[in-house]
């Protein structure tokens, strides 16, 4: 049990992370774009699309394609295996006003856990336009299907939402977004993921191992403050039975959104101070009240008669010239004042704090976070803190201490080794956000106390790598292992290839 001494000390180490450090001007881009977070990953499409960066290659004025002629049909089909950099796309089209780039792409993932084998084959397509200087337009695509071992398959991360099962199953996604975008607005609709807060093993705000979601975005940068607003649509974790007809009721998810806001303070050109709220909310429609960015949600919330799920947060972010990072943010769900430094079950909340070094090779970073049990339970389907059947959340979960170390390094002129290694201690009891704290709790929810690792506790070690090899200009190949130990050691082993033109 962690005591109130050493409550006290992880909340000072948060909040002496950042504080008292340079004055200047703001050098932070977005709420939404983190610095840090983890590079590791099992296949290419695993990757966020939202932190992809174009690279647009020089093409002449109008649209380039490899059909014009049978020697630039040749051409491209040289370039495709080359071992040269690349440097054309499948179309393009250049204009003072307008650049575009449209690609295809195929792959093939294959998956060795030790209990069933299973690979995807996939196919897609990307568009990525820039209208002047400032309106951008991206879209993803891809569909494929799993074979093998479809048990298996199915644990998949890729695996976060719809699919069909018939033989094999079939997944297909679609990310996107328009955005207006200057030095001082951003302005987006789109499709993705996100995660507030830098982190290499999750961000205890909100995570983006999750399925994509539809959301309006606004940031506003004035002086040294600049306001951060997203709002998002959910899906429900399970259906409301509102008929007796159990077809009808199996697509009768309830309407979910979360809605989040945001305001950082840049006192000098390293630092950032920040602080928001989340809220998720659902089973009516879009509720003006979490538009206005410029609230105190949590006062708003209980002005509703208290039916939505609030998340208070904080943190800061400093920078020590261009080669470390040391961060720290701080979630509280749930809080009494008379009660904070005792063990009621109520008391809701995670710390996470960490620090990210440049070396000559690439970078390594240092990562602790605490979570409390039952720190994103809730106890209704459409506020839940989730997403589509996976938390947004911390994605470790709760009731837990976890220290990671996270390495990437360029081990060769173009090859990337991303590895990292976790401990973890949890205990069972709270560690779920689809834990009913009304059920579990019935009769003593003012006054029912539970502790850190309360429950069965568990020790868990993790290792995982991934080797990222552009072998040829528009083939690169993937190749790594997930290794976790409980109470025995489970291995995967995993190798992707990809294509894009």
């Amino acid at each position: 049990m962690i005591s109130n001494r050493a409550k006290a000390l992880l909340l000072t180490i948060c909040v002496l992370a950042g504080s008292s450090w340079l004055w200047g001007d703001s050098s932070f881009s977005s709420a939404f774009s983190p610095q840090l977070y983890s590079n590791y990953r099992a296949g290419f499409l695993s990757s966020n699309p939202l932190y992809f960066t174009e690279e647009w290659q020089d093409e002449s004025e109008g649209i380039s394609h490899p059909f014009k002629s049978i020697d630039s049909i040749q051409n491209a089909l040289m370039e495709a295996f080359s071992s040269d950099s690349r440097h054309h796309d499948l179309l393009s089209y250049r204009h003072p006003l307008l650049k575009a780039d449209f690609n295809v792409y195929a792959g093939y993932e294959a998956d060795f856990p030790e209990d069933g084998n299973y690979d995807f084959w996939y196919k897609g397509w990307r568009l990525n336009a820039m209208a002047g200087e400032k309106v951008f337009m991206r879209t993803d695509w891809y569909n494929g299907a799993y074979h093998g071992d479809l048990d298996m398959a199915e644990t998949d991360e890729l695996i976060d939402g719809y699919y069909k099962r018939n033989g094999h199953i079939q997944l297909d996604n679609i990310n996107g977004e328009l955005a207006y975008r200057s030095d001082k607005l951003n302005l987006a609709l789109g499709r993705g993921r996100f995660q507030v807060g830098n982190s290499i093993s999750g961000s205890i705000i909100l995570n983006h191992h999750v399925n994509d979601y539809a959301y309006l975005l606004a940031e506003a940068t004035l002086g040294k403050f600049r306001l951060s607003m997203m709002h998002g649509s959910l899906i429900a974790d399970s259906v409301y039975a509102y008929t007796p007809n159990s077809t009808v009721n199996a697509l009768n998810y309830p309407d979910k959104f979360i809605a989040l806001h945001q305001l950082s303070y840049f006192p000098g050109p390293y630092l950032e101070l920040f602080m928001g709220e989340s809220v998720v909310y659902g089973n009516r429609g879009l509720d003006l009240n979490y538009l206005l960015p410029n609230s105190f949600w949590r006062a708003t919330e209980h002005n509703q008669h208290d039916r939505d799920n609030v998340m208070i947060y904080a943190g800061s972010n400093y920078s020590i010239g261009e080669g470390t990072l040391i961060y720290a943010q701080f979630a509280l769900d749930e809080f009494s004042y008379s009660k904070f430094f005792t063990n009621w079950w109520g008391n809701k909340y995670a710390l996470q704090t960490g620090i990210n070094q440049a070396i000559p090779t690439g970078k390594i970073s240092l990562e602790l976070s605490a979570v409390r049990p039952y720190t994103y339970a809730h106890f209704m389907n459409h506020t839940m803190y989730s997403h589509d059947g996976r938390p947004l959340g911390y994605p470790q979960g709760s009731n837990l201490l976890d220290i990671s170390v996270e390495a990437n390094l360029d081990i060769l002129p173009f090859c990337e080794l991303d590895t990292g290694f976790s401990w973890r201690k949890r205990g069972s009891a709270g560690s779920s956000w689809q834990d009913n704290y009304h059920e579990i709790f019935a009769g003593q929810i003012d006054d029912a106390e539970t502790t850190w690792f309360a429950g069965k506790q568990s020790n868990e070690i993790q290792l995982r790598s991934s080797l990222t090899i552009p072998i040829l200009a528009h083939n690169r190949l993937l190749v790594g292992h997930d290794s976790l130990r409980r109470d025995a050691w489970a291995h995967k082993l995993f190798a992707a290839w990809q294509f894009i033109y």
